[in-house]
């Protein structure tokens, strides 16, 4: 069986990732659930925000728990995601095992895929099935309310388009946005561990989390820097909520400096790798 393989179904196993999943599962299918049930209870308050879908998928509904819970977690589901599994190896027998098996490049290759294609589907799967849940329940689709017009993205905003085309392709970009960056992240996470080998399992998940928040933390703490500002950008509220314009060169030029970081960590991995029983 290949690495890779091998990989994929370990981090299926893990715990750690077990347990992201059924966080996100509660969330993708509970919260919508649990707004539906509360406006059903307040049919005036139903009749006055509106019952369109596009206002209550998760990603968008930045009242609802199940937003501010997948928004604070959001860092920490990018070191989970990681199941540990190149720290596990690293203090078992099974790290010498696998680069004596074949080569230490393609151990370090198959842990850097299987991270980060596993947490891209997993993520993707999830919203897709908060954003079917969602307009199963609301499918009143056809009354637009004042509520629902606030929450049109502005002129030149990078989802103004697909708005304008049909809101459920605004909810796709956004869904696809938030795999594609869970998946960076992710892989951020691994490189830290494979370049710092820490000893200890708990400083190993802690120290790619705190990284994590402290970009976040800058990035929030500078409005100039607010278009270039991944959570700004994953966020499909603050596509009307703020007045800094977000276009696709901005979406562009953040992900791309996000992957060349990882490309870079990536390469000094290799670099330190030339020993293969370093």
């Amino acid at each position: 069986m290949s690495y890779l393989k091998i990989d994929i179904k370990r981090l299926i196993t893990s715990k750690m990732v077990l347990v992201v999943v059924l966080i996100l599962l509660s969330i993708a299918i509970v919260d919508p659930l649990t707004v539906f049930r509360y406006f059903s209870k307040h049919v005036n308050l139903a009749e006055s925000i509106g019952q369109n879908p596009f206002q209550f998928w998760m990603l968008m509904n930045s009242v609802s728990w199940g937003n501010n819970l997948y928004n604070i977690m959001f860092w920490i589901f990018a070191g989970l995601l990681t199941g540990l599994i190149y720290y596990d190896d690293k203090n078992s027998s099974m790290y010498l095992y696998s680069i004596i098996r074949k080569t230490k490049i393609k151990y370090l290759i198959s842990k850097i895929l299987s991270v980060g294609l596993l947490s891209f589907v997993l993520l993707l799967l999830v919203l897709e099935i908060n954003v079917f849940v969602t307009y199963v329940i609301f499918n009143d689709g056809s009354v637009t309310t004042d509520s629902y017009n606030r929450l049109a993205p502005h002129v030149g905003h990078f989802a103004y388009k697909a708005y304008l085309s049909s809101p459920f392709k605004m909810v796709q970009i956004y869904t696809f946005l938030n795999a594609i960056a869970i998946s960076i992240f992710v892989v951020f996470s691994l490189c830290i561990n494979m370049l710092f080998n820490f000893s200890n399992r708990y400083v190993a998940l802690l120290i790619p989390i705190i990284s994590l928040y402290g970009f976040n933390f800058i990035f929030d703490s500078y409005p100039v820097l607010f278009k270039y500002n991944i959570r700004m950008i994953l966020q499909p509220r603050a596509a009307s909520a703020i007045t800094t314009i977000i276009t696709w060169n901005d979406v562009f030029i953040v992900f791309g400096s996000w992957i060349l970081l990882n490309i870079i960590l990536i390469f000094i991995v290799f670099f330190k790798a030339r020993d293969c029983y370093e």
